[in-house]
C-alpha cells in the first residue's frame, strides 16, 4: 500500500472522513473511490497503492453513515440525492473540478446516479459488481426483490425498523469473515439469523487477512450498522424521487467488472441486460464490459492487481484522449 493519509472534510452539512494517497498538486489526475455495504473506504486500499505509484491523486471517502463520517439518524437522510450531494460538495471542498469515478456494489449505485445528476463532474466511469438500473416506472426496487427471492431477502428485511440491531448478536471479526468470503445465493445472502448458527471453521483466503478484518471489525463496533442499513431503507424512496430521470441515459464513458460467481450478476434479468443490448442502449458511451471467471462479489479485494490493471488501462487512455469501440470480455 501507498502512505495514506486521513482528514475530516466539511461536506454537504456532515463531516466526511476521507482517506487519500497519491500527489496533491493540482495537475496530477484525480480518483475519487466510493465503496458499498458492509464496506469502508478501506476496500480500496490496493488499488490506492496501484494507483498513486503511478502519478493519480487517490480519494477514498467513507460515505456518509460509515466509519468517521457523519451518519444521520433519520433513514430519510439517506437518498441517492443526499450521497451525490456529499460527493460533490467534497469535490468542491478538494478543489477538483472533475475526476475519473470507481465504484462498487452500493458506491456502483452511488456513481451511476452521479453520472445521471453531475456528468459535469466525472471524467469517465469503472463501475464493479453493481450494473446500472434503469427506473422501470411500473415496478418499485422492493417489489422487484420480494418478487425474485420472497420476504426473507436481506433487502427486504432490513426494511424492518430496528433490524440493525441483530448485527449486535455477532463477533464482529466472524461476521466479516462471513459476509466477505461466504459465496450465498437468493434469499441466503445477508441472512444473519443463518449466519449466527454457521459453526464451521472460516479460513480466510489469502486476499483477506486477520489484520483486514480486525480494522472492518473495529471500525464497526463503534459506529454500529444503521448508516449502511439506511441506504436499503431509502430504496423505494430513490425510485419515488428520481421520475425525473425516467429513461435517462448515463452520458459519461464507462467501463464495467463484474466477477460471474458475483449473485449481483444473476439477479433476475441482468445478464441479459448487460448483453442483450440494454446496458448498451441506457449507457451509450459504455466502452467496455469484463465478466472475470471464478471472482465473487468483493472483487476489488479478491482480484485486487487485476482490478488495479483493468482500471488503469482504461482511464490512462483519456491521458491521451484515445476513443475506444465496445468490447466485452470474459476474463
Amino acid at each position: 500500500m501507498a502512505a495514506v493519509r486521513h482528514r475530516q472534510l466539511e461536506a454537504n452539512g456532515i463531516s466526511m472522513h476521507v482517506a487519500e494517497a497519491g500527489p496533491v498538486d493540482a495537475s496530477a489526475p484525480a480518483v475519487l473511490f466510493v465503496h458499498g455495504f458492509p464496506e469502508l473506504w478501506y476496500s480500496w486500499r490496493h488499488q490506492m497503492g496501484y494507483l498513486a505509484a503511478r502519478g493519480y491523486r487517490c480519494v477514498a471517502p467513507d460515505l456518509r453513515g460509515y466509519g468517521g463520517t457523519t451518519a444521520p439518524p433519520e433513514p430519510i437522510s439517506y437518498t441517492v440525492f443526499h450521497i451525490v450531494g456529499d460527493l460533490v460538495a467534497l469535490l468542491d471542498a478538494l478543489h477538483l473540478p472533475q475526476v475519473f469515478v470507481v465504484g462498487h456494489d452500493w458506491g456502483a449505485i452511488v456513481s451511476w446516479n452521479l453520472c445521471l445528476l453531475r456528468p459535469d463532474r466525472v471524467r469517465a466511469l469503472v463501475n464493479l459488481s453493481v450494473a446500472f438500473m434503469p427506473r422501470r416506472p411500473g415496478v418499485k426496487p422492493l417489489e422487484y426483490f420480494r418478487a425474485a427471492y420472497g420476504d426473507d431477502y436481506y433487502v427486504c428485511r432490513f426494511q424492518e425498523p430496528g433490524h440493525e440491531a441483530e448485527f449486535t448478536a455477532f463477533d464482529l471479526k466472524s461476521f466479516f469473515k462471513l459476509a466477505l468470503t461466504l459465496r450465498a445465493t437468493g434469499s441466503s445472502v445477508m441472512d444473519l439469523r443463518k449466519m449466527q448458527t454457521y459453526s464451521k471453521q472460516i479460513e480466510l483466503p489469502s486476499w483477506l487477512s486477520e489484520e483486514d478484518i480486525s480494522y472492518l471489525a473495529s471500525v464497526y463496533s463503534k459506529t454500529g450498522f444503521a448508516g449502511g442499513v439506511n441506504y436499503y431503507r431509502c430504496l423505494d424512496l430513490n425510485w419515488e424521487l428520481m421520475a425525473p430521470w425516467t429513461r435517462a441515459k448515463v452520458q459519461v464513458p464507462t467501463k464495467f467488472i463484474v466477477g460471474d460467481g458475483d449473485l449481483a450478476y444473476h439477479h433476475p434479468g441482468v445478464k441479459s441486460y448487460i448483453h442483450k443490448g440494454g446496458f448498451k442502449r441506457d449507457v451509450p458511451l459504455l466502452e467496455e464490459v469484463v465478466v472475470i471467471k471464478g471472482a465473487g462479489h468483493f472483487i476489488q479485494q479478491e482480484r485486487a492487481q487485476e482490478i488495479s490493471e483493468h482500471i488503469h488501462d482504461y482511464i490512462k487512455k483519456f491521458e491521451a484522449g484515445v476513443p475506444q469501440p465496445l468490447r466485452v470480455s470474459k476474463m
